[in-house]
């Protein structure tokens, strides 16, 4: 399999962070982490930016960009490759690095494959409730083949606006098991579930400093390092 060249990738590639405005230190956090990281274009994916989009947040669902993450392909017009991730996470190295090393065209989506788990609490860090279920947190960092027939299929815009459940999409339910291609654990080190010595990339997945409840966490030094970056380049 022939891999990109960094030139190509960052011509190719954009990443799209989940907005959320009770997030928004989070978000500021990861996309600044990004920025001094990374040549690859970011973009705050929220949902009342996005020209036509009608799918509401359930009552269920934690973020606003639960579901707006399916419309990355639909953004880029299914063209090259869209990286979605989480706001909470930090990234430690550029993403450049992990396509140029794992992305594979002949997959539709490339993911960390968590092993099921079973959450450290009943309720999310905003009190919503915590759901186990196949696959949880595969979409929290997904990396989209937006050519890919598989794509444009099952999230066209009104399959992305419309498919139910929900939860169907998350789990991945519009793909072969053979259209997901895997990528290391590293990119997306789960706080308080993995011991990673050096995380290329950090989920705060519980929650992070940015919520009084965990202001300590296994990995939360390193959030407030990057937030003090953040801080002294507004100064």
């Amino acid at each position: 399999m022939q891999k990109l060249k960094n030139s190509d990738i960052i011509k190719r590639t954009q990443i799209f962070i989940g907005y959320d405005k009770k997030e928004h230190r989070a978000y500021e956090v990861c996309a600044n982490s990004l920025k001094r990281r990374s040549k690859i274009k970011v973009n705050k994916l929220f949902s009342e930016d996005i020209p036509g989009w009608y799918r509401e947040k359930e009552m269920h669902q934690s973020t606003d960009f639960t579901n707006t993450r399916w419309a990355v392909p639909h953004l880029m017009n299914y063209t090259g490759i869209g990286i979605f991730v989480d706001c909470d996470f930090v990234f430690l190295e550029d993403p450049a690095e992990l396509i140029a090393k794992y992305y594979d065209p002949t997959k539709a989506i490339m993911v960390c494959k968590h092993p099921r788990y079973t959450p450290n609490s009943v309720v999310k860090m905003d009190g919503v409730a915590q759901h186990t279920m196949p696959r949880k947190n595969w979409a929290s960092l997904i990396i989209f083949n937006n050519e890919h027939a598989a794509v444009k299929r099952g999230l066209s815009w009104k399959e992305a606006n419309e498919h139910q459940p929900s939860r169907d999409l998350h789990q991945f339910k519009w793909l072969f098991d053979d259209d997901i291609g895997s990528i290391p654990l590293d990119w997306n080190c789960l706080d308080d579930y993995y011991h990673m010595e050096a995380p290329k990339a950090i989920h705060y997945t519980d929650g992070g400093p940015w919520f009084d409840d965990y202001q300590v966490t296994q990995y939360s030094d390193i959030w407030l390092e990057e937030e003090a970056y953040v801080k002294a380049l507004n100064k």
